[in-house]
């Protein structure tokens, strides 16, 4: 399976995939108002013409009024891992000039923190300067989540990414599976959050997903799914690796001497068509450096 960025990433991946997601984060944890029926949908992250390239937003979701079609609300989504000192600048940067770029009346600012004593260091008011105005951050950490009961299955694959779902026990994991399932998303999405959720995972979790994955009620949903990915991958893997070998022989074999940084390039490239270019080019090439050109 690929490896991921789980920690700052799967948020991203699961709001991208659902941008309504964000809308039930806002509504679990502040009191600001959502218009009844509106539907999220995917905004600018850099917004080039009024937020400088250092302040880049991760994902913004922009919610529209269905009664005006206007943006109502845009909202700011942070993965963080750990306490950064850049946020005091950047954080404020986000709401206000992405607020602008979209013209729209109300932003809100939600951090995705894992760990329960670095989210409290993200909690700490952002102070402006301006009279009244204060940036209070909403924080969401394994301590501090949205509550799972009725919760639709996006918002418990965010639960249980955080983590703040119970997967170590036969039913939990079975009801994260369930909400994979429930999804609704194609095949190639399916896999997508299967593999967050097991990255995620402990090895307990872990054991269970795997265990319910190859059963009757799951494995056809799961399990060939993943038995077809391993192939295909396990075949990919063995092109690369023999297309590796045979231009380093190439390279030695004709005296070319490459550096060991190159050897490595060889050995880091996971696109099969570089490397065949570059045997092309070994066949006839006066020293490395024209093999390595582009």
């Amino acid at each position: 399976m690929p490896t991921l960025t789980v920690t700052h990433e799967a948020p991203l991946q699961l709001i991208r995939q659902h941008p309504d997601l964000a809308l039930d984060l806002v509504r679990a944890m502040t009191d600001v108002p959502v218009p009844a029926g509106s539907r999220g949908r995917l905004g600018p992250t850099d917004a080039n013409s009024v937020v400088p390239t250092q302040f880049t937003a991760d994902s913004t979701v922009i919610v529209d009024d269905p009664a005006t079609g206007r943006p109502a609300l845009v909202i700011v989504i942070e993965p963080q891992g750990r306490d950064d000192r850049t946020k005091f600048y950047a954080w404020p940067a986000y709401v206000a000039n992405l607020r602008a770029a979209v013209r729209c009346p109300r932003a809100v600012l939600i951090v995705v923190c894992p760990d329960p004593g670095e989210a409290e260091k993200c909690r700490r008011v952002i102070p402006m300067g301006h009279p009244g105005w204060n940036l209070w951050p909403i924080v969401i950490d394994p301590a501090h989540a949205p509550s799972d009961q009725g919760a639709g299955p996006y918002l418990l694959l965010f639960l249980a990414c955080l983590p703040a779902l119970d997967m170590e026990s036969r039913a939990g994991a079975a009801r994260v599976l369930d909400a994979i399932r429930a999804t609704g998303g194609s095949e190639a999405e399916r896999k997508g959050l299967t593999t967050i959720i097991l990255e995620r995972a402990s090895q307990a979790a872990q054991r269970h997903l795997e265990e319910l994955m190859a059963t009757a009620e799951y494995k056809n949903d799961f399990i060939e799914s993943y038995v077809k990915v391993g192939i295909e991958q396990g075949i990919e893997q063995g092109a690369l690796a023999e297309a590796a070998e045979k231009l380093l022989r190439l390279l030695d074999g004709r005296g070319l001497n490459p550096t060991d940084a190159q050897r490595a390039q060889v050995g880091d490239t996971t696109d099969l068509s570089r490397l065949n270019r570059w045997f092309d080019r070994a066949i006839t090439a006066a020293n490395a450096a024209d093999v390595f050109a582009d």
